[in-house]
């Protein structure tokens, strides 16, 4: 009775409205600029972005990329709560994901602020520029491949389907991570960037963030747990 109990919890209403605003996000946009899929699968696709690419396709201030951004952020923490409630290192409750979209939403934004930041530095941009914009492309593209899952996590035709839905969710997550730490050092040695600087840089403002988030769901994890 336990156990029907957790899976029963993921299916909650809070959870269902999510995946429900998420695909409204993803219908708004296909109608308002359809063309942004070809421009997010070209961009994460490709190893280089390209000048063209950043100048006229990938706006920053486009509302449709700002809405995906923040969709996929979403999602990301949602399969991140998942995750945790199913392998019952939490108990359910909007508490959880709130905590979840904090980590990874803060995450992410600390990410993007510390690259504004060091562009902001008297010297070569070194692809500083490109690798934002790409940044930016696997955020919103692993919320989109994560979507699927995230469903199937809440809503699975079968319940053992969710086992090898979140390790499926866990490799997706680990694939593009590695994806976009290669396009980082191809994107620093296309610009003429030092390989110890890109190692650096690898180190700094990839990897430390990743541990910081670990260590937040490790707190997380004894603190939901009392409730």
């Amino acid at each position: 009775m336990d156990q029907l109990r957790a899976v029963d919890a993921l299916s909650t209403g809070w959870v269902a409205g999510i995946l429900l605003l998420a695909v409204g996000v993803l219908a708004w946009v296909n109608m308002v600029s359809h063309r942004q899929w070809v421009v997010l699968l070209r961009s994460f696709g490709a190893m280089r972005l390209g000048r063209h690419r950043m100048r006229e396709e990938l706006d920053m201030r486009d509302r449709t990329l700002t809405g995906l951004a923040v969709m996929s952020t979403m999602i990301i923490a949602l399969f991140g709560y998942q995750v945790l409630v199913f392998r019952g290192w939490i108990g359910p409750g909007v508490q959880g994901f709130l905590w979840s979209f904090l980590v990874v939403g803060g995450g992410f934004l600390a990410q993007m602020g510390l690259l504004a930041a060091v562009r902001l530095l008297p010297a070569r941009d070194g692809g500083l520029t490109e690798y934002l914009y790409t940044m930016i492309v696997f955020h919103v593209v692993l919320g989109l491949l994560l979507l699927p899952v995230a469903t199937v996590m809440a809503f699975p035709a079968r319940v053992a389907w969710r086992e090898g839905a979140w390790l499926l969710g866990v490799a997706v997550v680990a694939a593009t991570l590695l994806f976009r730490w290669v396009r980082a050092l191809a994107t620093g040695l296309g610009n003429g960037t030092p390989l110890r600087y890109i190692f650096l840089y690898l180190c700094a403002l990839e990897l430390l963030p990743a541990a910081l988030a670990l260590e937040q769901v490790r707190g997380l994890v004894p603190l939901m747990a009392h409730h």
